[in-house]
């Protein structure tokens, strides 16, 4: 399970920041290498790199708003997912020597 967790972060976060790229050539006209670095610091932020992306697949790609906001936030979704499945039993576990 950790193994497809995995799998579906790298492959929403590389799909996330190829939509940033996109955008950010569609709003600033920026160079693509440029937006290319930018957005890959942004695809790697589960918020703010989401939000980025529902706004450039809403407005560069011209996809719905309800299509492009269910599918990045599902990043969140599973970040969720993850802290709660994994992180915070972790934290809440006492030692073995108590």
């Amino acid at each position: 399970m950790p193994l497809l967790i995995a799998a579906a972060y790298v492959a929403l976060s590389t799909f996330q920041a190829v939509v940033i790229c996109v955008g950010l050539v569609a709003w600033t006209g920026i160079p693509t290498v440029v937006a290319v670095l930018i957005a890959t610091l942004f695809g790697l932020m589960p918020g703010v790199g989401t939000i980025l992306a529902i706004l450039a697949a809403a407005s560069a790609w011209e996809w719905p708003w309800l299509g492009s906001t269910t599918l990045f936030c599902s990043l969140i979704a599973l970040w969720g997912h993850v802290a709660l499945r994994y992180a915070v039993p972790a934290l809440s576990t006492t030692p073995e020597g108590d």
